[in-house]
């Protein structure tokens, strides 16, 4: 869009000698509610109003993700931790009409 690149994000790592760090803290490894624990220390956190089991760091235009909120099911270990994390751009969460009004005042 506009010949620039809007977001990357990166999936869970299949082996665990690749890391993906903020601040220090390993965003794969650690539970998802230390992550946002953690990341409450530098940024605010909001819980995506879509999705009960994703976060969003806005100011920081990061994403985390997870398919479900499993913290109080043992059985289901593997959403414990984030999917994924997603890097956007400035305006990448406007709707639509906030990136019109950003565009026609640059």
């Amino acid at each position: 869009m506009r010949d620039m690149l809007e977001a990357i994000e990166l999936g869970r790592p299949s082996s665990q000698t690749d890391r993906v760090l903020f601040q220090g803290a390993d965003v794969f490894a650690l539970p998802a509610r230390e992550v946002v624990q953690r990341m409450g220390q530098f940024t605010s956190l909001e819980e995506d109003p879509d999705d009960d089991a994703s976060f969003i760091a806005p100011d920081l235009l990061l994403s985390f993700w997870r398919p479900f909120a499993a913290d109080d099911e043992p059985e289901e270990e593997q959403d414990y931790h984030f999917s994924s994390v997603l890097l956007a751009r400035p305006g990448y969460y406007d709707i639509p009409a906030q990136a019109g009004s950003v565009q026609q005042s640059s």
